[in-house]
């Protein structure tokens, strides 16, 4: 994919259930977490990690209440654009799969585009497979959500670093790491689709007919 600044994903965290607010934290898996963004480079290295909100909170509502999304919108960042799964609104700084591909270069486009947005799966299954108290094989972290936010924002932070000292990868079961994109939360409307729908064809005029 051209002029790809990063690969854009959630993913929960399990912990134990808080003693205020608790239903706040249950996901759609029924189990109390924390939903985690991250963006990832080709390199696997995490570039912006948001680790905040509890696992009620629907993938597209941490983008549209994040800095990065408001720097992008306002264009404080290079150009460029994002790609994430189906679960995100198109913008024209975050490209998405085409839903139904209807022409070879859309079956291309979609191709080069899971090839590209793998790296934030492959980052997760690597992270949680360093530190496995983040993965559902550790068990749930027994502390409370703000302590494990910042559990989990150091977890990411050794992990830049080991990967900067090409350290040897740990040995990641079922990589890379899946989960089933979320529909577009219809609560937060995409006001910016079909400004993002004219880039999408745009790149794939250019880049894949």
């Amino acid at each position: 994919m051209p002029n790809v600044i990063g690969a854009i994903d959630c993913t929960h965290v399990n912990i134990r259930a808080p003693k205020e607010n608790p239903q706040v934290y249950v996901n759609r898996k029924g189990k109390h977490s924390i939903n985690v963004q991250a963006i990832v480079n080709a390199d696997l290295q995490f570039v912006n990690v948001v680790a905040k909100w509890p696992g009620s909170s629907h993938d597209a509502f941490i983008w549209e209440n994040s800095n990065i999304c408001s720097d992008l919108r306002n264009g404080r960042l290079p150009s460029g654009w994002l790609i994430g799964d189906s679960g995100y609104p198109l913008q024209p700084w975050l490209m998405t799969p085409v839903p139904h591909p209807a022409s070879p270069a859309e079956e291309r486009y979609n191709a080069a585009f899971a090839r590209t947005r793998v790296s934030v799966e492959r980052a997760f299954g690597v992270l949680k497979a360093r530190f496995r108290c983040l993965d559902s094989s550790g068990g749930v972290l027994c502390y409370s959500p703000e302590r494990v936010c910042k559990i989990i924002m150091s977890c990411c932070v050794l992990h830049n670093i080991c990967m900067e000292r090409r350290l040897p990868l740990p040995d990641v079961i079922n990589l890379p790491h899946q989960e089933a994109p979320a529909d577009v939360d219809p609560q937060h409307p995409n006001n910016d689709h079909h400004s993002g729908l004219q880039t999408r064809n745009n790149i794939i005029a250019r880049f894949f007919a």
